[in-house]
């Protein structure tokens, strides 16, 4: 499988390729836009020859950024929704990614492993970046571009050497742009204050998808999951407080539309997973899609008012039992559209439950990266989808 950095899908030697220089898809756009024939019909609300005084001044007060958006960047981008997965992006795998490397680590070990990310101290990184390369093999066998971005040798974060750089799905990117979160827990000084920069730097330059917002100030956010094009959940917790939300808000309004419902879920505890009770502050580890009416979910990780709004409105909520959802991850899986899902090999019985349910499933191994409190969802940068059902409508 060749090695893409979403620069006109050229191969690349090998690793470490984030110095080398080709062009990049808005090179190979802005190239195309020169050969075109242009003239003033192609500009919106142009009225013709004679008829100037005719055009409201204010038309484009009201013309929508979205409107021209590809036509800057060559390209759409958004995954805000459940419609059919086109474009994603995987982190290579490297040494920098095993915590067992950290000298931090070393310092203090049960400083880093206190909120629960950990529950081994070292991990086979060959084994990971095999079972990576069979993940991503999967996506592109169901008709997704993947992408492979790298980080630059030994990548420093805010306070030191950054770790898990392997979490791609942390740059949230909706219709026109992205969207760097400011992450809550111990780890953050680690790994959250500059991974996800690097992230929204790499999809600018490679893909020319610019930022739409990085939560500033003392809001703490981390992304949500979509249950449909209309439908937004998002675990308020120790990753997440209201002020990151109020300032995520009107942007995923301005991008997704005014009724887009979004569902609070109130979460337990105090830190990242806890590993005996399978809760998790990250709404990808208690809750994901798998059909427009459909949801895997972990009861004990939703609070009754989210528990009541999917009973009331029709989800069948598939139940992932606290073995499969401490060892396998079991709700951190990919919808490749609805109907069609990846998830974790070893969550057998959820497995079995989705099936029944009548939805098709793509098994792979994540076991390794499983370990840490994590999987596949976590792992996976979602760039671009299809318009999608909608719950509402």
């Amino acid at each position: 499988m060749a090695q893409i950095d979403g620069r006109e899908g050229k191969p690349l030697p090998g690793p470490r390729r984030s110095q080398e220089f080709t062009l990049t898809e808005y090179d190979a756009w802005q190239e195309r836009q020169r050969g075109r024939n242009w003239t003033l019909n192609d500009v919106p609300f142009y009225k013709g020859k004679g008829n100037s005084l005719e055009q409201n001044p204010f038309d484009w007060h009201n013309y929508d950024y979205l409107n021209y958006y590809d036509q800057v960047y060559g390209r759409k981008c958004g995954s805000a929704g459940i419609g059919r997965l086109r474009e994603a992006a995987v982190t290579a795998v490297s040494a920098d990614d095993d915590y067992a490397n950290h000298p931090y680590m070393k310092e203090d070990p049960d400083y880093i492993v206190r909120d629960g990310l950990l529950t081994e101290r070292k991990f086979d990184v060959g084994k990971l970046r095999d079972q990576q390369q069979s993940y991503a093999a999967a996506l592109e066998q169901c008709g997704v571009k993947v992408y492979w971005l790298d980080y630059p040798e030994k990548p420093m974060a805010a306070y030191g050497p950054m770790t898990n750089q392997h979490s791609a799905s942390e740059l949230t990117i909706l219709p026109g742009g992205s969207i760097i979160p400011k992450k809550g827990y111990a780890l953050a000084p680690l790994s959250g204050f500059g991974r996800t920069e690097y992230l929204a730097r790499w999809a600018f330059w490679n893909l020319s998808i610019p930022v739409l917002l990085t939560i500033t100030g003392k809001g703490v956010w981390i992304q949500g999951i979509f249950l449909a094009d209309d439908v937004y959940v998002h675990a308020m917790s120790v990753e997440t407080n209201e002020e990151g939300m109020q300032q995520f808000l009107p942007v995923l309004r301005r991008q997704c539309g005014d009724n887009v419902r979004v569902q609070r879920i109130y979460t337990p505890g105090a830190g990242y997973f806890d590993h005996k009770a399978g809760i998790s502050a990250h709404t990808d580890m208690i809750i994901a899609p798998v059909d427009v009416d459909k949801v895997v979910a972990y009861p004990a990780g939703l609070d009754v008012d989210t528990c009541n709004f999917l009973w009331s409105n029709g989800w069948k909520i598939i139940e992932a039992p606290v073995e499969e959802q401490v060892n396998a991850c079991a709700c951190n899986l990919v919808t490749v559209e609805p109907g069609l899902v990846i998830m974790h090999r070893g969550a057998k019985e959820t497995i079995k439950a989705v099936r029944k349910a009548g939805v098709e499933v793509i098994e792979v191994d994540y076991d390794e990266y499983n370990r840490f409190g994590g999987g596949i969802h976590c792992a996976t940068m979602q760039i671009l989808r299809d318009p999608g059902p909608r719950k509402f409508d």
